[in-house]
């Protein structure tokens, strides 16, 4: 049950809002009647930031909205801005950050001649494509600076949206620049790992699958496009270039050496080429596609250690793109729900440096069964050699029609987490959190009404015939934050679509877990109190104990943080006073619109006691509360 716990009492270490996704909530593909707007759904999962990959018919890559590459790029006529500014829109629409990346998804663009093939490769329905010899490089480095310069114009431009929806936003330069693909001819191998040299062919010719140039051309393309970009827009935040994982080693595992050794050096030299040019970079975004979160956790140190390395020691690291492994399906699973959990759990207590991370992805689409989005390796007659195997669905949170798989309940959960206080659970458990495969996250979130504990925990055994009993105190864990063991709510996600099942604990408030699943917690106070936080003075005598009462000194803008015992988007009600306020729906932060003056009060009774409306919305719960705020006279 949704409630709201009034206003948030102290400054806590907050819980990261990682809930970025790519794509959506605009159906994938053109014409595609099987896939659905999931804009309703975005709401209920609690995502915050969309990144314009693989987004509807591919309406945010270049080659879409500058269909004619011999176009002038400042001639406004060059565009075709349609697509991409309804998809934009549905982003905005939502109250969700849009990210933005510019370039070209790897899988819809011509083939860059491997084996002489010259036919588009990408997804149906996507489209133009730009042909002729090496189309996307020599376009980007002869206009690439000026295509981009007005595709940020537009998508800051106030007047165009009613305010700037990339201020304090980021804008990402590229999709994988370095990934090994269609340039490799396999050697004797039978899956996509080649140890060494010898068993596959990489030329300079064709380096990647999203760069037709030579890595010195890509980084000469994207200094001088991150230079002018800041230069024009100081206050959105500019980076990428959305890594391959093997631009940081994978992590040193059988047959991933000679990768690594590829990726490293070109990451290596991309940086020391930015800190030559003296390139401002605000974010370095990487991605990741596996299932052990330890992996993750390699990936953000080595990035750690090389942007330290090259002076770029403040940068953010953002995770643009990640998921479990795609291999049987398992994305769609409620064990790759587990993992997927897992990764965020480590995100949050053993990646300090990652300020966003974008899943991968919100509906399925592309990569269905029987479909052929996923071919990073081709052979001579331009088909894969290798299975893509996505078991019965895609790699999605919703299937194609938008129904919930078991990872989006997990996102869920994820969401209800977000800022509230991080606590340590370790002593609750009979193994120790971060060790032999358990990953434990709690928030607490205390509010004038009461407080709320909210803990996910993921046993992930390395050897599942090896596995050990862990077991969670329940009844410990509310004796030390003062909650009351009756509320005690164990959530496990054991099914591929049916969301959490309710199990219980034995009599002494004990649980144990189950490998290879998500179990999710719940403990609340025992009483809802109306009593007002200890620092601000009451409002007596005038309204009942349902209403919330808060005072603010005369010329302080900020009344305070609203929060509730789950996730929930926070929006002003029409009437009383709440035209003189403004309210964050992700944040929920009140704030006045003007700094309140004692002597000239402006709610309607002129007694500086303002009334304000507001409504939290959680999943498909709703609830309003009144609020009066009290302007104190600073003498």
């Amino acid at each position: 049950m949704l409630k709201v716990l009034g206003f948030k009492t102290r400054e806590f270490d907050e819980i990261r809002p990682l809930l970025g996704i790519n794509s959506g909530p605009t159906p994938f593909g053109e014409g595609e009647p099987d896939f659905v707007n999931v804009s309703r759904q975005y709401q209920q999962l609690g995502i915050e930031s969309v990144r314009t990959e693989d987004l509807s018919n591919g309406s945010f890559d270049v080659m879409y909205f500058f269909p004619d590459r011999f176009a002038d790029p400042a001639d406004p006529s060059s565009y075709e801005w349609g697509e991409t500014d309804e998809n934009f829109r549905d982003i905005i629409d939502l109250g969700i950050d849009p990210f933005v990346r510019l370039g070209q998804s790897w899988r819809s663009m011509t083939s860059w001649g491997a084996y002489g093939l010259n036919e588009p490769t990408g997804y149906p329905g996507y489209g133009p494509y730009w042909s002729g010899d090496k189309p996307l490089s020599t376009t980007m480095s002869e206009k690439g600076v000026e295509i981009f310069e007005m595709l940020l114009g537009r998508y800051t431009d106030e007047d165009l949206w009613g305010y700037n929806p990339l201020e304090q936003g980021y804008v990402e330069i590229w999709n994988e620049p370095q990934i090994i693909g269609i340039n490799t001819e396999m050697q004797g191998v039978t899956a996509p790992n080649p140890i060494n040299e010898s068993q596959f062919d990489y030329t300079e010719e064709f380096p990647s699958y999203a760069w037709d140039g030579t890595p010195e051309e890509f980084y000469r393309f994207f200094a001088d496009t991150a230079i002018r970009l800041k230069e024009l827009h100081p206050e959105v935040k500019i980076g990428g270039p959305g890594l391959h994982n093997v631009g940081l080693g994978l992590p040193v595992k059988p047959n991933s050496e000679y990768k690594n050794t590829i990726g490293v050096k070109w990451t290596e030299n991309f940086l020391r080429y930015l800190r030559e040019r003296d390139v401002e970079l605000d974010f370095f975004s990487w991605h990741y596609y596996g299932s052990d979160p330890q992996d993750f956790i390699a990936m953000h140190d080595e990035a750690r250690d090389l942007l330290v390395k090259y002076g770029y020691s403040d940068t953010e690291q953002i995770v643009s793109e990640w998921n479990t492994s795609f291999a049987a399906g398992n994305a769609s699973t409620p064990l790759g729900a587990a993992q997927s959990s897992a990764i965020w759990m480590a995100f949050q207590n053993s990646m300090p440096s990652v300020t966003n991370a974008h899943f991968y992805r919100g509906a399925d689409g592309p990569f269905t069964p029987d479909e052929s989005g996923f071919p990073i390796w081709i052979d001579s007659e331009g088909n894969s050699p290798f299975p893509n195997d996505f078991g019965d669905y895609g790699v999605g949170l919703m299937t194609s029609d938008a129904s919930f798989k078991a990872s989006a309940y997990a996102y869920q959960a994820w969401a209800d987490l977000v800022r509230r206080e991080n606590v340590d659970l370790d002593s609750f458990y009979s193994s120790q959190p971060g060790e032999n495969g358990l990953y434990v996250l709690g928030g607490l979130q205390s509010g004038q009404k009461g407080e709320d504990l909210r803990v996910l925990s993921a046993y992930l055994p390395a050897d599942p015939d090896d596995s050990q009993e862990i077991v969670v105190d329940t009844k410990a864990m509310a004796k030390r934050f003062g909650l009351a063991p009756s509320s005690v709510q164990i959530g496990r996600l054991s099914d591929a679509f049916g969301g959490f099942s309710d199990v219980e604990p034995d009599d002494d408030g004990k649980y144990v877990l189950p490998p290879d699943e998500l179990v999710s917690i719940q403990l609340e106070s025992q009483d809802f109190l109306a009593d007002v936080l200890t620092n601000r003075a009451p409002v007596s005598g005038l309204f009942g104990d349902e209403n919330l009462y808060i005072s603010v000194l005369e010329g302080d803008q900020l009344v305070g943080d609203l929060v509730a015992n789950q996730y929930a988007k926070w929006s002003l009600l029409d009437g009383g006073d709440s035209e003189f306020f403004s309210l964050d729906s992700m944040t929920g932060r009140l704030l006045f619109e003007y700094a309140p003056d004692f002597g000239r009060p402006l709610d309607a009774n002129q007694n500086n006691v303002y009334k304000v409306g507001v409504s939290a919305v959680s999943d498909d719960e709703t609830v309003v509360q009144n609020i009066f705020v009290r302007v104190v006279d600073v003498f």
